[in-house]
């Protein structure tokens, strides 16, 4: 699947007219977005943008950073580059929960339009483990290689002295690699080519594999012929990095017949606030589990008494952090929100939403108390672009009227905390608590 090396960047929320849409796209292009949750209709002849990450449509390569930057205050590629890390690093998380992110899951058989992710697996498997190599096994009479008694004794006429047989001539055998076997060849071609096409989104840093000692493929073979003999390599090979390689190379060649045929690849999300949310709770850390049974469920009683409950609210993040003197719950709300306050205050969370932070505080601090924690804390997290500043607060919303009534605001810098999270490093407990508690 071609594509030109210019790319094109659209942001998150991003509001489209038709006319615009159609000067870049195919009106079957535009049917797919619409299907696929790239866009969605807004208004008459509008459409938003609904998807963060990478999108390969035909023949041009489109970023789509997320709304929380604001593309003339950031270096577009140094987003994408986190984005793209943030997204690799969710996408290892998915099995624990069994959700469905496509396009950013190698393994998703049910989508062919993930081919992206298919070849960002293959180049890091690559980088790590190199070409899959055949060895061909060579019998030589009177060789440097291994000797072989069992083909000896069968071949070769001994000499007998003494009644013992003496063997002047021996079998022996050596193994090279097999510079012609295809499913080699075609690994090599399929990283070049995976490369070629998605590198330079993905990240990568150049790559050449001209020291590899395979004869390159000038052309593809037939797709059909390549997937049996992918096939047939599967039947005898033991090692899990091969099989599961060798199925990679398999569903590359099937996502490539689709994105060759539909002109569209996709890597990415059209619900990024879950890997925000993600982001927050493992910068921050997360006990939330152990917390869950403290918050009440409905419970529904018909009119003959029988009862039953309900599922109920599950806060964002729930966790133990150290304040003055001593341990606190903190209970946090990670926002994906395009926060501004006053005196210009836009993009808030609703009273729906600081009523519930609230009454998850009336309900955990009971238990909190009884468990030896000095109080709980109450914040809402949401994306900051602060330059040099990574973690800070940004002033409170309070709902008269309850005996908890106030919600910290406290900024994350999304820059960083996409970074750290693919990473996989974390705020300090003394910076955490620093900033939970400063008003």
């Amino acid at each position: 699947m071609t594509t030109n090396k210019l790319v094109e960047v659209f942001r998150e929320e991003d509001v489209l007219s038709i006319s615009e849409l159609t000067d870049l796209f195919s009106g079957s292009t535009i049917t797919k977005f619409l299907e696929r949750g790239v866009i969605q209709p807004s208004g008459t002849d509008l459409f938003r943008v609904t998807f963060v990450g990478v999108v390969i449509a035909d023949g041009r390569a489109i970023q789509i950073i997320p709304k929380i930057f604001d593309p003339s205050l950031v270096s577009v590629p140094e987003v994408m580059l986190q984005v793209v890390r943030s997204l690799r690093r969710y996408a290892r998380w998915l099995p624990n929960v069994n959700e469905d992110a496509p396009f950013i899951d190698a393994n998703a058989r049910r989508e062919r339009l993930n081919i992206i992710a298919i070849a960002d697996w293959l180049i890091s498997d690559y980088s790590r483990n190199g070409i899959y190599r055949r060895l061909r096994h060579h019998e030589i009479v009177n060789g440097d290689g291994m000797l072989n008694w069992k083909r000896t004794i069968e071949r070769m006429s001994p000499v007998i002295s003494g009644r013992s047989p003496i063997y002047t001539d021996v079998i022996t055998r050596n193994s090279s690699q097999d510079r012609e076997h295809l499913i080699s060849r075609l690994h090599k071609y399929v990283i070049e080519h995976s490369f070629k096409d998605y590198g330079y989104l993905m990240g990568y840093a150049p790559l050449s594999l001209d020291h590899e000692p395979f004869e390159p493929l000038s052309d593809l073979p037939n797709i059909s012929v390549c997937i049996n003999r992918v096939n047939s390599e599967i039947q005898n090979a033991f090692s899990d990095r091969a099989l599961h390689l060798l199925s990679m190379i398999r569903s590359w060649l099937e996502a490539r017949m689709v994105a060759v045929k539909s002109g569209l690849a996709l890597y990415g999300m059209s619900a990024f606030h879950v890997v925000w949310e993600q982001a927050c709770s493992h910068l921050i850390g997360n006990q939330r589990e152990s917390w869950q049974g403290f918050i009440p469920r409905p419970q529904w009683k018909s009119s003959n008494g029988e009862v039953q409950s309900s599922e109920t609210f599950r806060p964002d993040i729930v966790n133990q952090i150290n304040g003055p003197g001593g341990k606190y719950l903190l209970i946090a709300d990670a926002k994906y929100y395009r926060l501004t306050m006053p005196p210009a205050l836009s993009g808030q969370p609703g009273v729906n939403d600081i009523a519930k932070q609230l009454w998850y505080e009336e309900c955990l601090s009971p238990p909190a108390k009884h468990l030896g924690l000095v109080d709980t804390v109450n914040v809402f997290v949401v994306p900051g672009s602060g330059g040099s500043k990574m973690f800070w607060s940004d002033g409170e919303v309070s709902l008269v009227g309850l005996a908890r009534s106030r919600v910290g605001i406290k900024r994350l810098s999304g820059l960083y905390a996409l970074r750290s999270y693919a990473d996989g490093t974390t705020i300090s407990a003394a910076e955490l608590e620093r900033v939970v508690f400063e008003r």
